[in-house]
């Protein structure tokens, strides 16, 4: 795994790089001390799996502001927020365009930092599973990570992904039942992909392209707490 850590506590990046060497699953560690650097780095073309970007700077930009820029750059760099001040973020990193996938207290537990590296880790992996079906005659390949929803509809159900959308003659219950872990029916016409949700809301769930999926009011509390759950797992 390609890993980038941002702080400005010099310290602290020595000796977080340092213990991030020693484990098996990471690749490199490259070490930030600014955020202008880090963002940087990445403009010039570099690319990571990861990005452990500390919450608090002493300066006009926030790790918040960095993972927002981040996700405009490389979307598919996933990003754990490092922080000793949790109390002042908690309640805002969901409201931020961000690949979020965890959030680390300092000091920093090592068996957590490792769960969270390893959880995406095993995501890089998950992202080349794959589902066929069937759609206008020709069977088609889609990446799991790449579908957003499913949409029943006139006997059809409708794929939609980034790039598209693809008709596919078959019941949203067999869809539902073909389809891998990370999905929930969020109303009776629709299921959502829980990795593409940026937040719930009422009447819909916003998506991470900024696109919406409604929710019934009947299913609203069961999809919360799916994505949360999700989330957690996740994290």
């Amino acid at each position: 795994m390609r890993l980038a850590i941002c702080d400005d506590n010099r310290a602290f990046l020595r000796e977080l790089g340092e213990h991030l060497c020693t484990l098996p699953l990471i690749e490199s560690v490259a070490a930030f001390y600014t955020i202008e650097s880090f963002l940087s780095s990445v403009e010039e073309g570099a690319r990571y799996d990861a990005a452990l970007i500390d919450l608090y700077w002493n300066q006009r930009r926030t790790g918040m502001d960095a993972a927002e820029l981040l996700y405009a750059m490389s979307p598919d760099t996933r990003v754990v927020f490092v922080t000793g001040y949790s109390d002042r973020f908690v309640q805002q990193i969901f409201l931020r365009r961000s690949n979020l996938s965890g959030f680390l207290t300092k000091p920093v537990d090592p068996r957590l930092l490792r769960q969270n590296l390893e959880k995406i880790a095993a995501e890089k992996a998950r992202r080349r599973e794959t589902v066929t079906v069937l759609s206008r005659g020709s069977a088609v390949t889609l990446f799991v990570d790449e579908i957003l929803s499913l949409e029943s509809r006139d006997h059809t159900v409708l794929v939609r992904t980034a790039s598209g959308t693809l008709p596919v003659y078959r019941r949203l219950d067999d869809m539902e039942t073909l389809l891998p872990d990370g999905f929930f029916r969020c109303h009776r016409s629709f299921l959502v992909n829980l990795r593409q949700v940026r937040r719930v809301e009422q009447p819909d769930l916003l998506l991470r392209d900024g696109s919406r999926v409604p929710v019934s009011r009947a299913r609203y509390a069961a999809t919360r707490e799916a994505f949360l759950r999700f989330v957690g797992q996740s994290i």
